[in-house]
């Protein structure tokens, strides 16, 4: 989730207790693991390279660089952006070889000219907490499963300036990464070109397999999801970041546990 207070961020969106994975192990220490099976025990390996593939759900009034004439299949210049940033900002090379990385594909994009039955295609006007914030998500996964039916994660570009109403300390959402299901909603705001590659770390932080889900360096104690690095993909707000924010091998290597590459 990317807040935005002045340009201040925060963005993974405690919902309901519904489990993205029931039966996922409760936390442990991965680096025990590993120690413990002395190398041999192929579950303990981490893979070099995976591959998410994210399906793409634009909703009437998303701003996403569209010429009107397009099919509505056509991939958007926006959304051709935001996963080319991410894919070039998930890996590391040393002297022009993959050392580890993520690809992230499209596995399917679709323009929607119409509003969908159930989903409000404002982001300003989604629901916040209780049983229409949990039918709306649902809604959401209905469409998305609808669309695409190998994706990992569902990514919907909505119109609004920011996801639902300004919050107490006056400052605004403007993208959501759930914890609890495999959904980003990205708002007219949330324009930075790398606010998707850090909406996507936070989709493979938080499906780690060993239920580990905190950032290596993580911001506080209250705030494991984001990296205290300024400069870092996953600091907290896009404003201190460079025009190509850093990210660290510990971070790859963490999002290359995530459970979508063990399957």
């Amino acid at each position: 989730m990317i807040h935005i207070k002045k340009h201040s961020n925060h963005d993974s969106y405690k919902d309901d207790s519904y489990a993205f994975n029931k039966s996922q192990p409760r936390k442990k220490n991965h680096k025990d693991y590993y120690m413990n099976s002395n190398l041999t025990n192929d579950h303990f390996r981490t893979v070099k390279a995976g591959t998410l593939n994210v399906c793409i759900i634009v909703l009437p009034g998303a701003k996403v660089d569209r010429n009107s004439t397009d099919n509505q299949s056509i991939v958007p210049n926006r959304v051709k952006r935001d996963i080319a940033a991410a894919n070039k900002i998930w890996k590391q090379y040393e002297k022009n070889r993959l050392i580890q990385g993520v690809t992230f594909t499209i596995t399917r994009s679709v323009v929607f000219l119409e509003n969908i039955s159930g989903i409000v295609s404002n982001a300003e006007n989604f629901p916040i907490g209780g049983s229409s914030h949990l039918t709306m998500v649902q809604a959401m996964l209905k469409t998305g499963r609808k669309v695409c039916q190998n994706a990992d994660v569902y990514v919907f570009y909505m119109n609004g300036n920011r996801f639902g109403p300004v919050n107490f300390d006056y400052s605004s959402t403007l993208a959501v990464t759930y914890n609890s299901f495999p959904l980003i909603i990205m708002t007219n705001a949330s324009t930075d070109e790398y606010l998707l590659a850090h909406e996507l770390g936070h989709f493979m932080f938080i499906t780690n397999r060993f239920n580990e889900t905190d950032d290596p360096e993580p911001f506080h104690e209250l705030d494991g999801n984001h990296n205290r690095t300024p400069s870092n993909l996953m600091f907290p707000t896009p404003e201190f970041w460079p025009i190509v924010p850093e990210i660290t091998s510990e971070q790859i290597h963490k999002a290359l546990n995530s459970r979508v590459f063990y399957s």
